[in-house]
């Protein structure tokens, strides 16, 4: 077990969530915006044309690996597909899960919790992955709170059990170094670009996505063709998500003179469209079903104008990319 005092992983995007408990029990300082807004994860749409729930994890994460690991830790991504015969996949992931806790560093884990997310593996028992998620908010703590391993609010997960469709992953953290934080921001902006554009090729065919995949969003719920549960998991991801590209744009902004103004425009646009899903949050139950039908057309038309949004920030972070 891994001696460590863990912020609790709750954030709606999993991988944001678990990567940022782990960074800063190594003592990097961040918070959730600077972990979305650095991988990519806070720029990236990807809806499905039924609006199933997988939308916000079915890509390839290697893309979210060179920013991450620029907050200042190696970081190395393992995924493997799954098989029919993955039996000895569990288990070599799960020795080399060992094999990094037994070297005091905590890890990242997809399906190590009671859903299809990335967890944060602090430790082990037998065969068991013992674990943070979302999910342990069972424990009723205060969010500001670091939980320590003697805390265990999530039942232990055995090796084989894990809930991980599509492929085994994890995300291992190695040796800490010191980042060139400008060269890394300038990176973080032009991968901003190119994931709001729909240019960079970590997204499946069957998928829409970049900032135009919010009108595939909203044609959906237009249609009455949305997956119940993919409408609530969607929107909280995606309202989450533009709040952290905010809130991204405007910190760098302070630190890029010449680029200020159109960073904070960014900024700003991407804050109208988490306006714009704040309120479509109003409109919708857990349950994923609108509460009126009229509130089927304003939402559709909410989320259109995040596509607008985003499309206008995206102008805005390739303006700023020429003046950083």
């Amino acid at each position: 077990m891994v001696n460590v005092r863990l912020m609790p992983p709750w954030s709606w995007v999993s991988y944001v969530g678990a990567v940022t408990s782990v960074l800063r029990s190594r003592g990097v300082k961040c918070d959730f915006a600077n972990v979305a807004g650095m991988s990519g994860y806070a720029f990236v749409v990807n809806i499905h044309p039924e609006l199933l729930p997988f939308g916000p994890v079915a890509f390839d994460w290697e893309v979210l690996i060179e920013g991450t690991q620029g907050m200042g830790i190696m970081t190395e991504l393992v995924a493997v597909e799954r098989t029919e015969e993955d039996e000895h996949i569990f288990a070599e992931l799960f020795e080399r899960v060992r094999a990094e806790v037994d070297s005091g560093r905590c890890c990242v884990v997809w399906g190590a919790g009671s859903a299809p997310e990335f967890g944060v593996v602090y430790g082990y028992r037998d065969d068991y992955y013992l674990v943070r998620s979302s999910r342990s908010s069972a424990v009723r703590l205060e969010k500001e709170r670091l939980l320590g391993p003697q805390d265990e609010p999530e039942e232990p997960i055995r090796f084989n059990q894990l809930n991980a469709p599509w492929r085994l992953a994890a995300v291992f953290f190695g040796e800490s170094f010191k980042p060139e934080r400008m060269a890394q921001e300038r990176r973080a902006v032009a991968r901003a670009v190119k994931l709001l554009r729909g240019l960079v090729p970590c997204f499946s065919g069957d998928y829409h996505y970049g900032a135009g995949a919010f009108r595939t969003w909203a044609d959906v719920i237009e249609k009455r063709r949305a997956d119940r549960l993919g409408s609530f998991y969607n929107l909280m991801c995606y309202w989450e998500l533009q709040m952290f590209a905010s809130g991204f744009c405007k910190r760098i902004s302070r630190k890029w003179s010449r680029a200020k103004e159109e960073l904070t425009r960014a900024g700003t646009l991407f804050y109208q469209s988490f306006a714009n899903l704040e309120k479509v949050r109003t409109l919708i139950g857990e349950n994923g079903d609108f509460r009126r039908e009229r509130d089927l057309a304003l939402a559709g038309e909410l989320i259109k104008g995040c596509a607008v949004f985003n499309e206008q920030a995206a102008n805005a972070l390739e303006s700023a990319l020429g003046l950083m």
